[in-house]
Parts: C-alpha cells; sequence; structure tokens
C-alpha cells in the first residue's frame, strides 16, 4: 500500500498511528516536519496477510520521489486534510497513481480533531467529487485522528478488506526490482531495497545491477518486512544483501535483475496528458520517471504532430542515459523543469528501432502492439530484424523469459507468427515471411526439376540453404529443414534419399531417351580402367544429335541412379567403382599396414590417373582413410 496526497496532510503521523512506525528518519525530516526520501512500514493482519507500506513525499519538489514510491503500488491510501481539503498535489498524485496503473485503494480523512464537523463534511464531499470517474471511485472514506486515535481501528479494517481483495501481481519469470535505497549495514555489508516488479529471487541466487558492466553479484540475506525470508517474489517490499556490490557502481534508478537485460536510450510509449497540461509539438523536452529511474528526454511524437492535453498519442521517448525496460511498464512525464507533472503511460517497445520517419506502416504497427496483444509484440520484434528468430533471441530483446515468449506466440490465434519447434529451441518467423521462403523453395525445385526432368530427386537441405542465400550459421538456416519437413507432411515435397522433390514430380525416361542414355552409359562402361574423356562423350553426343545440357542431364540421371560416379569433374561407371572397391577392401583386410598408390595401381591395372580419382571416391565416401602415403580402411571400409 502506498499512501499518497499534499505536504502536510498528515501521511507519515497516520502510518505511525497504524503501524507504530516512523517513517520520518532522516535528520532533514525531523527539522523542516516534512517527508522527503520514501519511508516504509508494514501491517501485519493475519499469518497470511501482511502489508507493506510506502510513505512518499508530498510536497511538489519531491513528487520524483513520489513516482519512485507509487510505482511498487498495489493498491494507494490516499491521504487528505480536513482542515485542509483538497490540494494541488492531491490532485497531482492521484493522476500519477492513475497513470501508473493503480486499480484500487481507500480514502483517509485525517486531522479531523482539528476542525469541527461541518468543515470535515465539506472535506469528504470535495474529495468524493475528486474521486469520481477514477479508481478511486466509490471506495471506502474513513475519518480518522493520528493524535486521539479517532476511526484508526476503522482505517485497519479497511485496509484489511481492500488487501483482501487486491489481486496477486503476476510472478513472472524474470526478477527485476528497481532499487530505491543502498546503505551498508556493520557486519553485512551492502544492501539494496526495491518493490520487487516481477519475478522471484531466493537466497544464494546470483543477480546483476543494471545497466552496468554485468558484474555478478551473490544474494546472501533476504528481508520482507523488516524479517529474514528465504524468498521474496513480484509485489513484495525487499532488502537484498548483495556480495560484491561496491556502492560506487549504483546510481539511483538503476535494476536488480536475475539475469543480464538489454537496456536502451530509446522506448515507443503509448502516452496519455492530463488535461491542464501544456501541448506537445512534434519534438518536446520532458523529464521520464520508471519505477526510481528518473531522467531528462526527449518525445518524438508518431501518430501525430500535435498532442494537446487530455489526449493519448503513440511516441517514442529519447533518454539521455539507458534504462532497463519491459513491455507494460508503466512511466510519468513532468515538466522539463520538474515543476508539474504533464501525463504518462505504457511502455509497448522495449528495444525500439530509431523511427527517423513516421509511414503509415510503422504507425500502424504501433497501434497493433499497443492493443496489448501479446502475439503481436513477438511479431513486430521479429519484423524488426527481417530474419527467423529463436525464441530465446526473442525474450532478450524483449528482456523476458524464453518460456513468456512461447506463451504469447501459443496464445496467436491470428496465425500472425509460424513456429517450428526443435529439441532445444523453437523457431519463430513471421507469416509473410515463412510465405516468401516456402514460395522460393517451391519456385527453385520446380526449376531444378525442369532442368532435370530425369532426376527423380531434387536439391538437398543445404543446397537449398544456398539457394535462399541463407547464413549457414543462422536460425533461418537451422529452421529450413523443419520448414522442408513441415512443407512434406502437408503433400507439397517429398524426401527422395537425401534431397527434396515437390511431391507430384515424376522423372521420365521415354523410349527415344532411354536409348541415349544407354550410348552414354555404354561409354562410360567401355572405358573400364581409363578415365573417360569429356571429349569423347561431346562427340558421341554430337553424333546421336544430343545437345550438352541434355547430355549433363544424362550424366546426373547415372549419378543419381546408382549407375555413375562422379568425382572432381569426372565420371566413372559404377562396375568399375565396385569392383575396384571389393579388390582393394579384400586387400586391405589382409594388411593392415595399407596400400600405397603404386600398389594399388598393380592391384587393380589401371594408369595412375584413374586409380587417384577412384581413391579419391573412396576416400570421400568414409571406405578409406589416407595416412601420409599409405590407404588404410575406415570405418565405413571395414
Amino acid at each position: 500500500m502506498g499512501t499518497a496526497g499534499h505536504v502536510d496532510h498528515g501521511k507519515t503521523a497516520l502510518i505511525k498511528a497504524l503501524t507504530g512506525i516512523d517513517c520520518d528518519t532522516h535528520k532533514e525530516e525531523k527539522k523542516r516536519g516534512i517527508t522527503i526520501n520514501l519511508g516504509f512500514a508494514h501491517l501485519e493482519f493475519t499469518s497470511d496477510l501482511s502489508v507493506g507500506v510506502v510513505d512518499v513525499p508530498g510536497h511538489k519538489s519531491f513528487v520524483h520521489t513520489m513516482v519512485g514510491g507509487a510505482s511498487g503500488m498495489d493498491f494507494a491510501l490516499l491521504v487528505v486534510a480536513a482542515d485542509g481539503g483538497v490540494m494541488p498535489q492531491t490532485r497531482e498524485h492521484l493522476r500519477i497513481m492513475e497513470v501508473l496503473g493503480v486499480k484500487s485503494g481507500l480514502v483517509a480523512i485525517t486531522r479531523i480533531d482539528l476542525t469541527d464537523r461541518d468543515i470535515v463534511d465539506m472535506a469528504e464531499e470535495e474529495t468524493r467529487d475528486l474521486m469520481r470517474g477514477t479508481f478511486l471511485d466509490g471506495c471506502p472514506i474513513v475519518r480518522v485522528s493520528s493524535i486521539t486515535g479517532e476511526g484508526i481501528p476503522e482505517l485497519k479494517s479497511a485496509i484489511q478488506q481492500v488487501a483482501e481483495k487486491v489481486s496477486n501481481r503476476s510472478v513472472g519469470e524474470v526478477f527485476r526490482m528497481f532499487v530505491d535505497r543502498i546503505f551498508t549495514v556493520k557486519g553485512f555489508g551492502t544492501v539494496v531495497t526495491g518493490s520487487v516488479t516481477s519475478g522471484e529471487l531466493t537466497k544464494e541466487d546470483n543477480v546483476y545491477l543494471l545497466p552496468g558492466k554485468g558484474k555478478e553479484l551473490r544474494v546472501r540475506r533476504l528481508e520482507r518486512h523488516g524479517r529474514e525470508v528465504e524468498r521474496v517474489v513480484a509485489g513484495d517490499r525487499a532488502s537484498v544483501n548483495l556480495v560484491g556490490l561496491d556502492r560506487e557502481d549504483f546510481k539511483r534508478g538503476m535494476v536488480i535483475s536475475d539475469r543480464i537485460l538489454r537496456s536502451s536510450r530509446l522506448v515507443d510509449c503509448r502516452l496519455e496528458t492530463f488535461d491542464q497540461a501544456r501541448s506537445f509539438a512534434l519534438w518536446s523536452q520532458v523529464v521520464f520517471h520508471l519505477g526510481t529511474f528518473e531522467n531528462p528526454a526527449r518525445v518524438h511524437l508518431i501518430d501525430k504532430d500535435r498532442l494537446a492535453g487530455g489526449e493519448t498519442a503513440l511516441v517514442q521517448v529519447h533518454l539521455a542515459e539507458p534504462c532497463v525496460f519491459q513491455h507494460g511498464d508503466r512511466f510519468v512525464i513532468r515538466s522539463s523543469s520538474s515543476d508539474y507533472t504533464l501525463g504518462g503511460g505504457e511502455v509497448i517497445d522495449a528495444v525500439p528501432l530509431h523511427h527517423r520517419r513516421r509511414p503509415e506502416k510503422l504507425i500502424s504497427s504501433m497501434k497493433d502492439v499497443a492493443r496489448g496483444d501479446l502475439h503481436l509484440i513477438v511479431a513486430s520484434e521479429i519484423r524488426k530484424r527481417h530474419a527467423v528468430m529463436t525464441h530465446s533471441s526473442v525474450a532478450d530483446d524483449l528482456n523476458v523469459s524464453p518460456d513468456d515468449v512461447l506463451e504469447m506466440v501459443g496464445n496467436d490465434s491470428s496465425g500472425a507468427i509460424v513456429s517450428y519447434p526443435a529439441d532445444a529451441t523453437t523457431y519463430l518467423v513471421v507469416a509473410e515471411e515463412d510465405e516468401r521462403m516456402r514460395g522460393v523453395v517451391m519456385k527453385r525445385l520446380e526449376g531444378f526439376h525442369k532442368r532435370n526432368p530425369l532426376l527423380e530427386g531434387g536439391r538437398t537441405a543445404k543446397e537449398l540453404t544456398g539457394v535462399l542465400g541463407l547464413d549457414q550459421q543462422s536460425a533461418a538456416a537451422g529452421m529450413l529443414p523443419l520448414m522442408l519437413a513441415r512443407m512434406e507432411s502437408e503433400g507439397l515435397l517429398k524426401k527422395v534419399r537425401h534431397s527434396w522433390a515437390i511431391a507430384s514430380h515424376k522423372a521420365e525416361v521415354d523410349a527415344e531417351m532411354q536409348k541415349r542414355v544407354d550410348v552414354i552409359e555404354g561409354y562410360l562402361k567401355k572405358c573400364e580402367m581409363k578415365v573417360p574423356l569429356m571429349s569423347e562423350l561431346t562427340a558421341i553426343a554430337a553424333r546421336i544429335r544430343m545437345e550438352q545440357d541434355e547430355m549433363n542431364q544424362v550424366l546426373r540421371y547415372l549419378v543419381s541412379s546408382g549407375r555413375a560416379y562422379f568425382f572432381e569433374g569426372e565420371y566413372l561407371h559404377a562396375s568399375v567403382v565396385d569392383g575396384c572397391r571389393s579388390l582393394l577392401v579384400d586387400r586391405l583386410r589382409d594388411n593392415k599396414g595399407g596400400l600405397t598408390v603404386g600398389a594399388f595401381r598393380d592391384l587393380v591395372k589401371g594408369n595412375r590417373k584413374i586409380c587417384l580419382v577412384l581413391l579419391g571416391v573412396f576416400d570421400s565416401e568414409g571406405t578409406t582413410k589416407r595416412e601420409g602415403d599409405l590407404r588404410i580402411l575406415a570405418r565405413r571400409g571395414a
């Protein structure tokens, strides 16, 4: 629970009356009689219900501190003094809590001991008018005095009732906590405190202080509401004792996380301005607040040329320093002089591209993502990279867990994303890119079959990777075999040995073509222990009026059907290769020391050229292995 309200309306005194804890602990706060820093207390109701309390400053000079405290609120306690009524920071704090997404709360009318009943009635009526149409509309209002104790039991009861109805925050897998305080405790070392935004953390876990160098820190001790605990989760106020953290590494607004997350100086947002806020031009200077992070920024309007008070727009925020964002993070913007709050909104892209122009396609895409359809966030991230991505690489870009990405994709009923699950990862591609890649595969295979009508098979997956222009190490190359297998299951392709062909393709060798095949094969066979000459093949083809392309088709057909071998530009008939292989394997079984090229030549009674080609074939297929000048049996040969 977080407090809210104007300065000197009794927030800190009320928390002390409720909890017995004085949240003003600094000398300057005691001296000036106002809250400057965030204060912390807690209320224990039952063994299952403990409410942490964040007491925020009400003075206009410390609204930036109030924003840091309000960012961790699950519900709010708006405090209005009976003798003061609704004041400027009462209104400002309420607006801030609304843009930060606070959904429930209650109101305390304080200092009722200082004025008469009519004035208290007026203060309550004025407060009801303020609450109308906000998240506090219709919530409990309790009149109290922190001095006499009147109404305090009733307020505690009302707080308990609100707390019991508050939904538990979605935990998520990624632990994040914006740090609001850092200090040193004698005998323990460095301690940081904050409100846990997401995830969970246990003792002895490793964490990182971000943005930064990614230095790994260890959790020595955890506290929640002043008590040591084994674990803290989203929604908790936590105190974390860290091993390895140097205070000089820390700046206000940094995040503790259980993994290294990406930071950015750019963030795409949906911005809502307050009714009384000044209008925004295409570029405007502001101060940006997210959690405890505060930074000068420029706001670039995307879908409008001007933004008036009370309007909403899509914007890209340019920050002076990097921050760690997630989709859905709530922020506040204030004037560049930090005099007043202008509005706030929600992060829709944590690590966007720089939008130098504002085309309709960009605006349409941002509007889709701003609607909150989680699968569209993933689709937008993949389109941004112009590539196939793994689910873990998308998670890294979005600062979420890989499981979160799979859940987002699983909720996609629109077909915007196509997923290809593998053993260790899932490949993701937007539907239009998947369709394009499939189209290229079909077109290339059709062309291959047209050029090689005699071949039953087609292209291997490796060849198609090259045809598509894919890097062998890319995610797209990893996805391609899965895509081909899915196209096979859909009846588009078929697997022919190690290659892929269009499902409807049939190799056709008519009687006339068979005569030509027999002529070419007959020449290869006739050469026996001499390497066939391409010049002689070309001359033979010319005599039977066979074009060069057609002759090459026949040669590839003989190789694919196992009737010929091809190695480094040379064709040999299968009977020659198979006979020599048999002789060589028999000899090497008896001669463990291996054979030289000369000994092999004597064995098969061929010239040196054909022997080198034959040994090249045997080495490449794994029958033999070269060791120096010798050939020995390899595993396949054995």
